[in-house]
């Protein structure tokens, strides 16, 4: 007569499990607490060598220290740049873009970056980053653009539609010396900074001279004490503003030795086109040519308030009979 054994509860569970682990027949449920990933798929480096970067700079940007990122796609592989970084020896920091850009084959497109405070001592002219790859190694595509700072870097974070990642590494093109521009202006206004505060009138002031209106505005200085000696050589016109006569700039003698001073700039419109005016960027930006502790500066420039910038276009207007100006 044969018996018959009841296999219940925990222990049916045992059994059964340990009947499975021994003779193969069951498989142990895998730990959810366990993550299973794959590697990310990374991008080739042909693909990464075909992306080309340039800095250029919008005129609208000048004055908040923004510059682009340009990135030209030559891979044949459509891709977003998740983010640019770029790092150069004239500012603190790094400069990060703030949104990812798609920039599909064939095109080119612009990221933005804020640059940091301006760097004008002699710290070290090159801050690395430890995000992104190194140069020689397969992520990275090192390069040198003609034209550019070779203290400069760019960083670029890309992915294509595929999912695949990788990093473009390298010196950016600077055709238009726009570092070297951005790095005189920001040291020269910090440098005349420590000796002498310049201020424009807010207004401009209307005269006529041989039966023309024209608009004046004063610029004045003032000594900072203990400061080194700072002088004012030349004043230049602007793609809106001439000075009277038509010369391109203004001779200025201020001389922070002297005490405080000021100066009277006369000036015509330099166009009456209304479009010159309607989509002006820079057209009150003055540009100063100083002398600081007997050594000559690069240009820097002069912003205007809100005031004076309304009250140059309403000169415009008026001087150049504009109905209703």
């Amino acid at each position: 007569m044969r018996r018959l054994v009841r296999l219940g509860g925990v222990g049916a569970i045992v059994g059964l499990v340990g009947l499975g682990a021994g003779c193969g027949g069951l498989a142990v449920p895998p730990d959810p607490a366990v993550e299973t990933t794959s590697p990310t798929p990374r991008l080739p480096q042909p693909v990464l060598a075909g992306l080309d970067v340039e800095l250029a700079q919008a005129r609208l940007d000048w004055e908040r220290r923004v510059v682009q990122v340009r990135v030209a796609n030559e891979s044949g592989v459509d891709v977003t740049v998740t983010e640019a970084r770029l790092t150069t020896p004239g500012a603190q920091g790094v400069a990060v873009s703030a949104r990812p850009r798609p920039v599909r084959d064939g095109v080119d497109r612009d990221l933005s970056v804020a640059l940091g405070a301006a760097r004008c001592t002699d710290e070290p002219r090159r801050e690395v980053g430890t995000r992104g790859a190194v140069p020689g190694s397969p992520d990275g595509a090192a390069s040198s653009s003609e034209g550019g700072d070779a203290s400069a870097l760019v960083e670029l974070d890309v992915v294509d539609d595929a999912g695949r990642t990788g990093t473009w590494r390298g010196v950016p093109g600077d055709p238009n010396g726009l570092l070297a521009r951005i790095h005189g202006e920001d040291c020269a206004a910090a440098t005349v900074g420590s000796g002498a505060r310049l201020t424009l009138s807010d207004t401009v002031e209307l005269g006529e001279v041989d039966g023309r209106t024209v608009g004046s505005v004063t610029l004045r200085l003032d000594p900072v004490p203990s400061g080194p000696r700072v002088q004012v050589l030349q004043v230049d016109g602007t793609v809106l503003l001439t000075p009277l006569g038509g010369a391109p700039s203004w001779p200025v003698q201020l001389d922070s030795s002297d005490g405080p001073a000021e100066v009277t700039l006369t000036f015509e419109p330099a166009r009456c086109d209304p479009h010159a005016v309607a989509e002006d960027k820079r057209g009150v930006f003055l540009g100063i040519r100083t002398r600081v502790a007997g050594g000559d500066l690069p240009v820097f420039f002069l912003t205007p308030s809100d005031e004076l910038r309304g009250a140059v276009h309403r000169f415009i207007g008026t001087a150049c009979g504009w109905p209703d100006s």
